[in-house]
């Protein structure tokens, strides 16, 4: 049987370092995703005459309002590789919150406030 004031100073040494340099990956996440774009690529169509026209936007969600940005054909190809990333980084990101949690759990720390993690998590479209 295991007394709780006996612990593993080692262990839980290890397990403080590694809820920290969670915590540090997420903030870094969340610097890096405020400099890529938000949103999704959506094609808009116009008919003018005989002849559809399709150009692309990015289009993204600000409070209660939908906006978009119409994006030249040269960039969307960046434009789609920098969403891409976004949602792996994303990802990356709630898969560390429910480290953070876990390891919080374990050493007993207080788990951070979820509305640090809140806009990761939200910032979908």
């Amino acid at each position: 049987m295991r007394n709780d004031k006996l612990e593993d100073s080692g262990i839980k040494g290890m397990l403080m370092d590694e809820y920290e340099r969670c915590i540090n990956l997420i903030e870094q996440i969340k610097h890096t995703l405020d400099n890529l774009p938000k949103g999704r690529l959506v094609i808009k169509k116009v008919k003018s005459k005989d002849h559809i026209y399709e150009y692309f936007h990015l289009q993204w969600r600000q409070g209660e309002k939908v906006l978009s940005k119409h994006i030249p054909q040269r960039e969307i190809p960046e434009v789609k590789k920098k969403i891409e990333q976004r949602d792996a980084y994303r990802n990356n990101c709630v898969m560390l919150e429910k480290r953070v949690s876990y390891l919080a759990h374990l050493i007993g720390e207080k788990k951070p406030a979820r509305k640090s993690f809140r806009s990761i998590s939200r910032d979908k479209h």
